[in-house]
């Protein structure tokens, strides 16, 4: 599909076919992130790679900066929600932790492209999760 064909999609869909800003990603808009690739690891070394369904997470998560609250559907249909306990913006990242059912997790948004990587951690398990946000 060409750049026109491209375009008249995303216009067709109500999506800006313009890249979003790198102020879109610095915690002053609402955003919800897609998991892409992600990965589960045990103490052993051994990783096994798959998507957010097979490790159990949800595969969006919407993050409320206002309320500071992560937001988060299973696929069984589970709500889940984790406060955003530390937000920190540097010049190129949004850096996010919090706590949620045992984990401990930490959220990294590149600000000039919205590439997200999500790890959470607890008791000899550790999950990673790579994906892409966008504002809501």
């Amino acid at each position: 599909m060409n750049r026109f064909g491209l375009t008249m999609l995303a216009v067709s869909f109500g999506v800006p076919a313009l890249p979003a800003a790198a102020e879109d990603f610095d915690g002053t808009k609402a955003l919800i992130c897609a998991s892409i690739e992600s990965y589960e690891c045990v103490p052993d070394g051994e990783c096994l790679k798959g998507t957010a369904e097979s490790i159990n997470a949800p595969q969006f998560i919407r993050l409320d900066f206002k309320d500071k609250v992560a937001r988060a559907v299973r696929r069984d249909g589970e709500e889940r929600t984790s406060s955003i306990e530390s937000l920190t913006q540097n010049e190129a990242e949004l850096i996010l932790l919090g706590t949620q059912g045992g984990l401990g997790w930490s959220m990294s948004i590149t600000q000039g492209s919205g590439k997200m990587a999500l790890s959470a951690s607890g008791d000899r398990v550790a999950f990673v999760v790579f994906g892409a946000c966008t504002t809501l």
